[in-house]
């Protein structure tokens, strides 16, 4: 069976995708998956082993671009087509694909469900978690017992010999302290490794790529890790600490333990898959002010973690 992708951005919804793409590849034998995907995610589908082929997709190209990548999906058939993005151009990549089957996203924009059926829930409203949204496109493939608890692995991930450098062989927390909208940005984390440092000996890692803060006697790895290096880099923390960001949701697919703080975004929404796993903690902020999250609060859930994480090397 033969299927094609529509899902180029953002990195967290990618991920979200990749999660129903595992459980396709589990559950129906010799499937092959093709992604129309941006170029700076191309990496992460390339380590999740996962996908054949993948078609860049890069909007600010223009329409040369846009008709060169419309000609590349024609020269190929398809069993099924799925737009997981529902936005006017995914929606006219899927209407020109050659498949008998083509289905999106209830809750499409820019009138991208006039072209196409779609299933799943159409109200953007409802407290559905994202990944949920996505498992009508498994009752349509006649997948009905599907792992809820299944994780990704990433094989193709690797650690690379300068990072390794850093971290050595013994576990880490990890920080991720940025996130694309400021108003989802926890600004404590600078104060909760200075705490670590004062009171504790655990190692602390921070990751990203905003360098503008100073997180001083932290391993510091922000803008050194390459995308297709970030899952594993995630898999070697004993916990991770992450802003509602895609390296949270990374972290979720690795089942990782994982401290996830929420402010004006809806955890039951985005954050961690499945919520009730022992390895989460949420923290929400009152009325969506992150102010409220105190440091000590988010000490207090790593070191929780921390101790019942049974995958941490003595």
């Amino acid at each position: 069976m033969q299927i094609l992708i529509i899902k180029p951005s953002s990195l967290g919804d990618v991920i979200h995708a990749l999660r129903i793409a595992k459980q396709i590849i589990d559950n129906i034998p010799d499937v092959s998956i093709d992604w129309v995907i941006k170029s700076e995610l191309k990496p992460i589908l390339e380590v999740s082993g996962m996908v054949r082929r993948s078609f860049v997709y890069q909007r600010t190209r223009g329409i040369r671009a846009y008709l060169s990548l419309i000609k590349q999906i024609r020269l190929q058939k398809y069993d099924l087509v799925l737009d997981l993005q529902g936005l006017l151009r995914s929606a006219f990549l899927l209407r020109c694909a050659h498949s008998q089957n083509k289905i999106g996203v209830a809750d499409g924009r820019e009138f991208s469900t006039f072209l196409y059926k779609s299933i799943g829930e159409s109200s953007r409203k409802t407290e559905i978690h994202a990944i949920d949204r996505l498992v009508p496109f498994l009752n349509h493939l006649g997948v009905d017992n599907w792992n809820r608890e299944l994780p990704l692995d990433f094989p193709k991930s690797q650690i690379s010999p300068s990072t390794h450098q850093h971290i050595g062989e013994k576990g880490f927390i990890l920080l991720f302290p940025e996130s694309r909208r400021q108003e989802k940005v926890w600004p404590h984390f600078a104060k909760l490794s200075k705490l670590f440092n004062k009171n504790s000996s655990h190692c602390i890692v921070i990751a990203g790529n905003n360098r503008d803060e100073l997180y001083p006697g932290t391993i510091d790895l922000r803008g050194r890790i390459h995308l297709a290096e970030l899952p594993a880099l995630i898999d070697r923390a004993s916990v991770v600490v992450s802003n509602d960001s895609a390296p949270l949701h990374i972290a979720s697919s690795l089942k990782k333990p994982l401290v996830s703080i929420f402010g004006p975004t809806s955890a039951k929404r985005y954050g961690p898959y499945p919520q009730n796993s022992e390895q989460n903690i949420i923290l929400t902020a009152q009325e969506k002010n992150l102010e409220t999250i105190t440091v000590e609060q988010v000490s207090f859930a790593i070191e929780n973690l921390y101790v019942d994480n049974p995958y941490y090397p003595e």
